[in-house]
């Protein structure tokens, strides 16, 4: 399988394809394409740095990222020996369950040596490297100084057939570009809804959680000798009533990638003292001991997140053919819970994997397959992320029936992370993408937050009171094959 979604396709599915953003979700859609068409053209209307730096398109890219499993395994597939590559220049590997030192739902999460590896390294350096490997397939062009500014359709409006394309040191220069498949991988800023209405398309529905987070971040060096037995800090606000998260990721470089998170507008300082203080008023105080002595290298970046949205292209009556919308131009996440790039990865996949089915040409009804498969992919972290955003009661959007109940179930749950190793590793499986959520409500998971609910454990031991619990390595431990 890795070596076929590696490999070039030995047929085409037509001559030209056009990608509408050169971000990650941007990059990986070319390179699935290439393998189906003989060009591939990715328009990005930022101009590319040469060494690695956050963009003007990518507004989060100066805060921590993270990249789990099932992303990981779409990349390595199509980029062979890619994450070695990563390392090699300097990206940080951890064992997630062992290096991770998470502070969740008001307990520290035990730590143990798990098979999750996972990568860490600023956004930028990971998107720089995506492009060197994906400028050197030969069929992938990169034209500068383009935007898109539009669809092409057909004279009965029911295929696009390329963009319309605006130079963009001569304003009064056009161009319309054919193509046989047009992936709109634009981000959140997507335009694609307004140029579809434009042609009597209707809007797709849209689901809205709104959430009011808000970002700072900068980078510090890594401190040396210190007596921490982490490489990764993530120190959550317990809901409902606390509202501060912060963050310390490594990065290239010996760095640390540190950031403070506000949920509804209780937004970080971007001063030094409100960023300090800001760190200082988290819920546990490890946090701010490690950054308190540490040197900052950069200054302060801020962000802000409104909502998550998910638009629904799945659910169009008719939509155009020739037309694949993914990425965050389909759903933005809450990027606190840093799903965007691997659901992103994952919808690539789905695309590679039909456009690998489809012989000779691609058929009426493809988009809407895509859309339909694409949508089964998005529904698993969406669920987690606005399930964790609706602990806040202030959190507005569409709470599905039976809330509370999945509130009460998921909390305890969460706090059995803190020391039972099945349940920790079944959590951490279904976050990389690895298992569906629904194994987390297997009747043996449900057992034993019934017994942690009714106040015993293994042995019939009574708990009384919060458990005390090591943060250290425990021994090796293998993904469950069940509780």
């Amino acid at each position: 399988m890795a070596a076929a979604m590696a490999g070039a396709a030995t047929r085409r599915l037509g001559k030209n394809a056009v990608v509408i953003g050169g971000s990650i979700g941007g990059l990986l859609s070319a390179r699935v394409l290439s393998d189906h068409f003989d060009q591939v053209t990715v328009v990005e209307r930022d101009p590319i740095p040469e060494t690695p730096e956050p963009r003007k398109g990518v507004p989060q890219g100066c805060h921590v990222h993270a990249l789990f499993g099932g992303g990981v395994r779409v990349i390595e597939r199509l980029y062979p020996g890619f994450f070695d590559e990563l390392v090699a220049g300097g990206a940080v590997v951890c064992d997630f369950a062992r290096d991770l030192r998470w502070y969740h739902h008001g307990v520290w999460k035990l730590r143990i040596d798990s098979d999750l590896p996972s990568y860490w390294q600023s956004r930028p350096f990971l998107e720089a490297q995506v492009r060197r490997r994906t400028q050197s397939t030969s069929n992938i062009t990169f034209p500068e100084h383009w935007e898109v500014v539009g669809l092409l359709s057909n004279a009965d409006k029911t295929r696009i057939i390329g963009v319309e394309v605006q130079h963009l040191n001569e304003r009064g220069r056009t161009e319309q570009w054919q193509a046989d498949l047009v992936v709109d991988a634009s981000g959140r800023g997507s335009r694609t809804p307004q140029w579809l209405a434009s042609l009597d398309y209707a809007r797709p529905e849209e689901s809205t959680v709104e959430v009011s987070i808000g970002y700072a971040s900068r980078i510090y060096e890594r401190p040396e000798g210190s007596a921490r037995d982490w490489q990764i800090l993530a120190a959550f606000a317990t809901p409902p009533h606390h509202t501060r998260t912060g963050y310390i990721f490594p990065i290239e470089g010996g760095r640390w990638l540190v950031s403070c998170v506000g949920f509804l507008q209780d937004y970080p300082p971007d001063d030094e003292v409100g960023f300090r203080e800001f760190a200082r008023a988290l819920e546990v105080p490890d946090f701010y001991e490690a950054i308190k002595d540490a040197r900052p290298l950069s200054p302060i970046s801020s962000f802000r997140f409104p909502a998550q949205c998910w638009l629904h292209y799945e659910r169009l009556a008719r939509p155009p053919e020739g037309l694949i919308i993914l990425g965050d131009a389909v759903c933005s996440f809450n990027p606190v819970y840093g799903q965007g790039m691997s659901a992103c990865a994952l919808q690539v996949e789905v695309l590679d994997r039909m456009l690998r089915q489809t012989d000779p040409t691609i058929p009426p009804g493809f988009a809407k397959r895509f859309f339909q498969q694409a949508a089964k992919v998005i529904a698993n972290p969406w669920f987690l992320a606005t399930t964790s955003d609706f602990f806040y009661p202030r959190t507005r959007g569409q709470r599905p029936f039976g809330t509370k109940l999945l509130h009460w179930y998921v909390d305890r749950l969460f706090k059995l992370c803190a020391w039972n190793k099945p349940v920790l590793l079944r959590f951490y499986r279904v976050m990389h993408f690895i298992d569906p959520p629904a194994v987390l409500f297997h009747p043996h998971g449900i057992f034993h937050v019934l017994k942690e609910a009714l106040g015993f454990r293994s042995g019939n031991k009574h708990i009384t009171g919060r458990p005390r619990l090591p943060v250290e390595p425990v021994g090796a431990a293998k993904p469950p094959t069940n509780w």
